[in-house]
């Protein structure tokens, strides 16, 4: 299948150039930066459904082994296989469940628009987007102990439609006022990427259909070699 027309929610690993397809992109919308939570976030959640999978089998034996010290005619070591079954069961779903959350849950910086699609369950999303004439600033800015020990930050965007309800935080809360994109890296990277495509959305719209993408962790001698390979990005 050719990259342009790739579904973005079946890419495990986001690369440019960000020749994705999303639900409700417009056929004149450029995708200039598309990401997900930092995947330490993934082995984070990963690890709790791990954990409650290890706290199953650890509480289901030491209840059967207690009653059937009581109980001659207990039958243990069968209850014991249904706990070891429900605890793979709970491991298997909670890997597949947790993990398709991750990977479908994405933001998007376009030529338009901050989009963001989010996944409550693996079958139901909400979608919300920002314009960039709605855009009064953006901010950037690490949340907590967890986020700076993680190098991790937020991003955010105020809104000039402060009652229309457009954003939200990745918790679900709607936010009436501002835009979030949680728990990613080089956050203040991407703020100031986002600047530079406001100050060229006010003075020139039409020059956002070329706009050089955001591409981070590359700097220096690497993102010009890089910047070889794709020259049609950088003239």
């Amino acid at each position: 299948m050719n990259k342009s027309t790739t579904s973005v929610f079946s890419v495990d690993q986001l690369e440019f150039p960000y020749l994705y397809k999303f639900p409700g992109q417009n056929s004149d919308e450029v995708i200039l930066y598309v990401t997900r939570e930092h995947k330490v976030m993934l082995y984070v959640r990963l690890a709790v459904v791990l954990l409650i999978s290890i706290i199953l089998v650890v509480v289901g034996y030491t209840i059967t082994g207690a009653v059937g010290s009581m109980l001659t005619s207990f039958p243990a070591a069968g209850i014991n296989l249904f706990i070891t079954g429900l605890s793979a069961l709970v491991l298997f779903v909670g890997y597949w469940w947790v993990n398709n959350l991750w990977k479908k849950s994405l933001a998007f910086v376009t030529n338009k628009r901050l989009t963001k699609i989010i996944y409550t369950t693996p079958f139901n999303r909400h979608t919300l987007s920002l314009p960039l004439e709605m855009i009064v600033d953006t901010g950037s800015y690490d949340k907590g102990f967890i986020q700076a020990i993680l190098k991790l930050g937020t991003f955010t965007a105020r809104s000039s439609a402060s009652s229309s309800g457009v954003a939200t935080d990745d918790t679900g809360r709607i936010n009436k006022k501002y835009f979030y994109i949680e728990n990613v890296s080089m956050v203040e990277d991407l703020q100031h990427y986002v600047a530079k495509v406001l100050s060229a959305f006010r003075k020139n719209p039409d020059s956002l259909a070329t706009f050089r993408p955001f591409i981070p962790h590359m700097k220096g001698a690497v993102r010009e070699e890089f910047m070889k390979q794709y020259p049609e990005y950088w003239s």
